[in-house]
Formats: C-alpha cells, structure tokens, sequence
C-alpha cells in the first residue's frame, strides 16, 4: 500500500500547475547553469546539467505550490519549526529522503568532489526549510532537513563509489592546434 501512497504524492505534486511550470523553467535555467558552469570549470557537462534539472525539481515540489504567502509569517521563523526526527514512516518522509538524491548523485558525478556537493545539499536543505518557515509555504520541519540530508549522503556515496570503481580522474579534452592537430 505504502508504495500506491508514494506514487499519489508524487502525482499530486506534479499535478500542481506551479509545480510542472516551476520544474519546467528551472529546469531549463538550472541546467542551463549546470552546463555553462561545466564547461568552465572542466566538469562533466551531462551531469552537470542533470544536476541542475534534479535542484529545479527539488524547488518545484518543496516551494512551488499553492498556499502560503510571500510575507514573513513570523520574527521568529526558527521557531516555527517542527522538532522532529528522521523517520521513514508516511510518503512525505519518503519523498523527502529522495529529494535531494538526483541533485548529489549527479553534482558529485559531474564535480568529483562529494563532501563540498554533501555540503551544498545540506546548506540547500537547510535553506528551503527556512524558506517554509518564513513564507508558509509548506511546513518547517527538522525532519525535512534530516531525511534530505540523508538521501543526499546516500546519493554521494554511491556517486564517489562509483566514480572511484570507474577511475576517479575525469578525461581530459584534447586541444586542438593550428591546423586541427594535436
């Protein structure tokens, strides 16, 4: 039953017309980012663009949604926080244990570097929630931050893993000279 629960939730979210149009244009400006930054910094341009497709689509489902208002809700945002702890119990904890998880698979893939990608989700967790908090747009919840954090320490470790098995040095681009010669 719990797995029929999963796919409503999503389906729910994706059935929000915020949601869709939110991880459409996201997607289209966050790998946009992802490829220019890519190919700058001599990243992997594939999945860094994939990364950024998988933080519009952690936007969509946590801030583009009906409710809530653009005001600050309270002086005390932090607050107004749930004080909760991880828990894999209901669709919601599921769904945020894998939100994160297609952003640090692919931002490690693509950077090679699983701590900074670890800390960047976390710091994006983090700031999502605060985000909750102010507007009510959703629900602050330490729970949230937690199980995000969590699957996108699961998604590193898998991604280094197997950076590490298929050889961790990324190949270099051959230049080309005068002529079209190396």
């Amino acid at each position: 039953m719990s797995a029929l629960q999963d796919a409503y939730i999503a389906e729910l979210v994706l059935s929000q017309p915020e949601a869709v149009a939110a991880l459409f244009a996201g997607s289209l400006l966050l790998g946009t980012v992802g490829f220019v930054v890519a190919r700058r910094r001599g990243w992997a341009a594939l999945p860094a663009v994939l990364a950024g497709c998988g933080l519009a689509l952690a936007l969509a489902v946590t801030l583009a949604r009906p409710g809530g208002s653009f005001s600050v809700a309270t002086t005390d945002p932090i607050g107004m926080c749930v004080a909760n702890d991880f828990s894999m119990a209901g669709s919601l904890a599921r769904l945020n244990l894998v939100m994160l998880a297609p952003f640090a698979f692919f931002a490690t893939l693509a950077t090679r570097r699983p701590l900074a990608v670890l800390g960047v989700a976390a710091a994006f967790s983090g700031a999502v929630e605060f985000v909750q908090a102010l507007t009510a747009i959703g629900v602050c919840e330490a729970q949230d931050f937690i199980n995000n954090t969590v699957g996108a320490s699961v998604a590193v470790l898998v991604a280094w893993l197997l950076t590490a098995v298929a050889g961790s040095s990324p190949r270099p681009r051959p230049r080309l000279t005068v002529g079209g010669r190396q």
